[in-house]
């Protein structure tokens, strides 16, 4: 096949956008002091149609977007098309506690990824995602009271600070194949890098002395995550599709060191000490007439019998429901509006990490747009984004986030013979 000059420039494209990708994978930004805890900030798998539609992607299965959170959706790409996407986003964040309030901003590249058919009944897709983010700066001044003697002492004031910055970023390739009209099956085998750096300082007012603690974990692991989804059409306007998906728990490789001022540098195999858990997930879709699509997922991560730091009782169970909607009043309508599509949904979800042995939990509301371009089946997406991170049991910090996103997925005829009359 000879590609023709439009083709050899998306794939120029698609290395620009590599290049920033991977020179950006270890520059994710993200400002909350919920990532400071385990490996920060969780991503679950999803571009902008499943964010706008409240994270579900289970049991999406379309022609037109590439789906990660299940491999097996893979398969339905047009034998005839390469799909091309990449996201950026921006991140309003709003911290509160007590009396005292903080707001900041932040922007990132996201993800890109691209699908193409292998057969009429076989895809791959490959990209790269966030698997998790840290960010963080902040601390708090306390005092102390130090004896002076055996029946007097003196408060003493002391400041602690905390910093943390970094990521743990996916490259993954995945295969699916439809088997039997109504069934496709899907692997994705991923790899896992990046770099997690946390510092904390311990300072006396009163004292020339104090304590500093640099770590830095460096990740490199591999793992795979299985998907499967069983596909009907009724009476031709009526579609469902029910998808589950597992990742199986195993070793977190890589290596870490801790440096404190004052004792050597320890360095520790990461893989003797962290895992990654088990994962199952699942959803159910239903479409009707190509034009409303509403979905239901729900996902359950067992970190609780997960290693951390060496030891099973550090980090919890991980839950998450998300409920989504899609519209489009016509596909194949004259008017613009017609064909644009229409997205919202909301998610919530407990935290794995705990703070001071309570759970938060995460809330979010979703909507989102789909804007086609005339003559093409290209697509550009915007997602809106609002949630809320507390802890319901006791009074601790509260995070309000707004987050926008803004995705170009192209769509393209690419393996098609035109037929010489």
């Amino acid at each position: 096949m000879i590609l023709s000059k439009k083709q050899w420039l998306y794939i120029l494209i698609i290395d620009f956008f590599l290049l920033i990708s991977i020179g950006m994978s270890a520059q994710n930004n993200i400002n909350s002091p919920y990532t400071r805890f385990g490996y920060g900030r969780l991503n679950d798998l999803g571009f902008s149609r499943n964010q706008a539609m409240g994270g579900i992607g289970y049991a999406l299965r379309t022609r037109q977007n590439i789906n990660p959170a299940n491999p097996a959706s893979f398969s339905s790409i047009d034998s005839t098309s390469f799909i091309f996407e990449f996201g950026v986003s921006g991140l309003f964040s709003d911290f509160s506690s007590g009396m005292a309030r903080q707001t900041t901003f932040t922007s990132n590249l996201e993800y890109l990824a691209f699908q193409v058919p292998i057969t009429k009944w076989m895809g791959l897709s490959a990209g790269m995602v966030p698997f998790s983010f840290i960010g963080y700066d902040y601390g708090f001044t306390d005092s102390i009271a130090m004896p002076d003697n055996i029946n007097s002492s003196t408060n003493v004031s002391y400041t602690q600070s905390f910093y943390g910055k970094g990521g743990i970023s996916q490259v993954y390739l995945g295969l699916s194949a439809s088997l039997f009209n109504h069934l496709a099956i899907g692997v994705s085998a991923y790899y896992l890098f990046g770099e997690l750096s946390h510092y904390r300082a311990l300072t006396f007012a009163s004292l020339e002395n104090g304590t500093l603690q640099l770590s830095n974990m460096y990740v490199r692991s591999f793992n795979f995550h299985y998907g499967i989804q069983y596909f009907h059409t009724i009476a031709q306007k009526h579609d469902i599709v029910v998808g589950l998906v597992y990742d199986h728990q195993s070793k977190l490789n890589g290596d870490m060191t801790v440096n404190t001022i004052g004792v050597d540098t320890t360095t520790l195999e990461v893989g003797e000490m962290f895992d990654l858990p088990n994962m199952y997930a699942g959803g159910i879709a239903y479409t009707y007439d190509k034009r409303l699509t509403l979905g239901v997922d729900f996902m359950f991560q067992e970190f609780s019998k997960t290693r951390f730091m060496g030891v099973t009782d550090t980090l919890e169970n991980r839950a998450k429901l998300a409920i989504g909607a899609e519209y489009i009043h016509n596909p194949l309508g004259n008017k613009y509006i017609d064909r644009m599509r229409w997205r919202i949904g909301a998610n919530y979800s407990q935290s794995y990490v705990n703070v001071k042995g309570y759970n938060t939990h995460d809330f979010g509301i979703t909507f989102g747009i789909g804007f086609p371009l005339k003559t093409t089946k290209t697509m550009l997406n915007i997602n809106f984004e609002y949630g809320n991170i507390n802890n319901k049991e006791i009074s601790l910090l509260k995070e309000n986030y707004y987050k926008i996103g803004l995705n170009v997925n192209l769509n393209e005829l690419w393996f098609f013979k035109p037929k010489i009359q």
